[in-house]
């Protein structure tokens, strides 16, 4: 069992960091970001990764290392060795078992409660992290760029049209200064999408309300100098106009990329998730993608018991020829095993209960294999 052990921790340490670098790269932005503000937090968000990575690497960690470890027993004439002295193959391999279902505990833990744990608390500090850089640029005065979608131009101004044609596709703003809630001198920006100058906002004064579970800010606008610009016909300025308001009639809203904090249901822990459910707080849409979520992660964090028994018997079989081949058809086995739990969760149902035929699959054949 030492032995099975050790090539565990060296295949989950090789898987997790395959899968660590495939989440690391989806939220690279944030993670060079905090590298710009602290090396400590940089390491901390990456080690709020490492649970999901994790949940994954080590039930196909461990499911590697039987069938390489009980491959090396068998051409060493170990196995036989125990057969001769009249060891079942039952008993010996009892450890194993046991250890495939601690493993799978460990699998099962780590996707349905620590993984979705973890994630809540990169978001938050990811959130956190661009509301300081956003409070942090307010007051070195630097110009903050906004992406605006041109459906929502109205909305944006306001409640007022610009007039023209041309679609504003971002908004820049730039702030003289400011304290808390108040800003002074804030001239607002808005650009096509040939990147033409479309509108020149500016106020005088600006209330802030910081709308930090929404990752939004709204400004209620005072004094306001207003500049609408026509570039009919190209980019070419053809004509202007100007006007004065004592107050802006709506606030205006700019988003922050930030995560959010209502978490979709299949991104909280699976005893929350079961609380909200039998508060009848979770729509029918969200529960079956829940349910979809968590038997597939369910399933995958039980693949160590569902293959155990048959990596095991093609490793005593195959061990006496080839040692090291059988690694490689452990991998070939996995990938085939979460192959058939991704074509067949997707085709069942949509509760994701069709993740969990291809670990029947799995153990039947393995379970058959070991009685012949």
């Amino acid at each position: 069992m030492r032995e099975i052990l050790g090539a565990t921790l060296l295949s989950t340490l090789v898987l997790t960091a395959i899968l660590l670098y495939g989440n690391l790269s989806k939220n690279d932005e944030e993670l060079f970001r905090a590298l710009a503000i602290s090396p400590l937090l940089f390491l901390e968000l990456v080690s709020l990764m490492l649970p999901f990575a994790l949940s994954l690497g080590l039930p196909f960690g461990f499911s590697l290392a039987v069938i390489f470890c009980v491959g090396r027993w068998s051409a060493d004439r170990e196995v036989l060795a125990m057969q001769s002295l009249g060891i079942r193959r039952n008993l010996w391999a009892k450890p194993i078992f046991l250890s495939a279902l601690a493993v799978s505990f460990i699998g099962c833990f780590a996707s349905l409660h620590l993984s979705p744990v973890s994630r809540g608390v990169f978001e938050e500090r990811v959130r956190d992290m661009i509301w300081q850089d956003f409070e942090s640029w307010v007051e070195d005065g630097r110009e903050i760029a906004f992406k605006v979608d041109g459906e929502g131009e109205q909305k944006f101004m306001g409640g007022l049209t610009s007039g023209h044609q041309k679609k504003m596709t971002r908004a820049t703003m730039s702030i003289g200064y400011g304290a808390g809630h108040l800003w002074h001198n804030v001239r607002i920006l808005t650009w096509g999408a040939q990147n033409e100058l479309l509108t020149i906002l500016h106020a005088k004064r600006a209330t802030v309300r910081k709308i930090r579970d929404k990752g939004a800010i709204e400004l209620f606008l005072s004094e306001v100098d207003y500049e609408s610009l026509d570039h009919s016909g190209g980019n070419h300025l053809k004509s202007s106009s100007f006007v004065s308001f004592k107050k802006w009639k709506q606030p205006i809203r700019f988003s922050l990329e930030t995560p959010q904090i209502n978490r979709d249901s299949k991104h909280m822990p699976f005893l929350e998730f079961l609380n909200k459910v039998k508060l009848d707080e979770i729509h029918d849409a969200d529960y079956q993608r829940a349910c979809f979520h968590f038997n597939k992660y369910a399933s995958l964090g039980c693949a160590p018991v569902a293959l155990c028994p048959l990596l095991l018997t093609l490793a005593v079989r195959r061990g006496r020829r080839e040692t090291y081949s059988n690694l490689f058809t452990g991998v070939l086995i996995c990938l085939f095993y979460f192959l058939l739990g991704t074509s067949v969760g997707e085709l069942i149902g949509s509760n994701g209960y069709g993740w969990w035929i291809s670990n029947l699959t799995a153990g039947s054949i393995g379970v058959f294999a070991m009685q012949r």
